[in-house]
């Protein structure tokens, strides 16, 4: 079974991480048109227990690897490393890549990579590229743990840095080392609801697998 997943998100990559656990047989594609996952954007990385997903989709986090006191870890390198782990698993990524025409069946692209430009079919693709559905735009921060302002959502990692959102106004501190914005529900619950989702998916798009077998008799 091919299985086109397109973009580069927390969801799109846990999809495909997902996917692989469950049909180990795949053969998975994931198309971006950055040059890179990860170290992109920063977005929320808080959590509630660490790991947020199994072990095995995480490579090195090196530096960022989260300590027993902390409660975050700085999203664009965990991303980084969740893709990593992800070709290291037999998903081929194509950074640059551009999908110009997309159906059911097969993706029109234009990029760089070994594929050039074409038309390759799938089995199944899943677009995943749309952005959020909330309109609520936060505010974030990073600063040297023990120099924060007071706020209720906040995240301290394990580089001796924490992070902070809000919804509102740029608030000046005048110690901030990082300054981000991220559209979303609750940067709390970011990371762990953006990996479930693609679980979530995953299990959807492995029980069309199931339907599109030639054995499979519908009751």
């Amino acid at each position: 079974m091919k299985i086109a997943i397109l973009g580069d998100s927390l969801v799109a990559i846990s999809t495909a991480h997902s996917l692989l656990d469950q049909e180990t047989d795949a053969e998975v594609h994931l198309f971006t048109e950055r040059p890179e996952i990860g170290l992109m954007n920063e977005g929320p990385g808080i959590f509630e227990k660490w790991p947020p997903c199994p072990n095995h989709w995480i490579s090195d986090l090196k530096s960022q690897e989260p300590s027993e006191g902390s409660n975050s870890v700085r999203r664009s390198w965990f991303e980084k490393a969740i893709a990593i782990a992800l070709s290291e698993r037999g998903c081929i990524i194509h950074l640059r890549t551009r999908c110009t025409d997309v159906s059911s069946v097969h993706v029109e692209v234009k990029g760089a990579g070994r594929i050039g430009s074409g038309r390759i079919p799938f089995d199944i693709v899943s677009d995943m590229r749309s952005a959020s559905e909330t309109s609520t735009e936060w505010s974030g921060g990073v600063c040297i743990t023990g120099g924060e302002p007071k706020l209720e959502i906040t995240g301290n990692r394990s580089d001796g840095t924490t992070e902070l959102w809000w919804s509102g106004p740029r608030k000046d501190t005048g110690s901030w080392l990082q300054e981000m914005k991220w559209i979303g529900e609750d940067p709390r619950e970011s990371l762990t609801s953006e990996i479930k989702d693609g679980i979530e998916i995953a299990r959807t798009l492995v029980d069309t697998i199931i339907q599109k077998s030639p054995g499979h008799k519908i009751e």
